[in-house]
């Protein structure tokens, strides 16, 4: 049952981090976008019309999603595949968003390789829990 909910914990900070850097870069680099093109579209163009800073929030995004998602689902669960499901979920969800959305080349290859650098490095900094760490108990 731990593996299980170190998983989904991963994975709901992992999508969150992601939500919250988009976010985040739609706040402080917002696109004037005609509101007469489909939602889609002007997505799009958005991302497309975005300073590289903002393109850089998203990807810095992409990698603490694998980062502290990876981590917490290793450190939760005290399973090391758990961290690799949540990389690889996040890397689906990255393939699923480069089908729906046009992005610039870098950014695109950033959305699949950097939650993978990310569950590396996390993977590398874990240590199963020993009695006595906080965690356990």
């Amino acid at each position: 049952m731990r593996r299980i909910i170190g998983t989904i914990v991963g994975l709901v900070l992992a999508i969150s981090l992601i939500d919250g850097a988009w976010e985040l870069a739609e706040r402080w680099f917002p696109a004037a976008i005609a509101a007469d093109a489909s939602a889609q579209e002007m997505l799009a163009r958005f991302v497309m019309a975005m300073p590289l800073a903002g393109q850089g929030i998203i990807a810095v995004g992409w990698f603490l999603a694998g980062l502290v998602g990876a981590f917490a689902a290793l450190r939760i669960g005290q399973w090391r595949p758990g961290g690799w499901i949540v990389a690889l979920v996040l890397v689906a969800d990255g393939v699923w968003n480069l089908t729906q959305l046009t992005q610039p080349l870098w950014l695109q290859g950033a959305t699949l390789i950097l939650p993978l650098a990310g569950m590396w490095l996390a993977e590398w900094h874990f240590h199963r829990a020993r009695p006595g760490d906080p965690l356990i108990n």
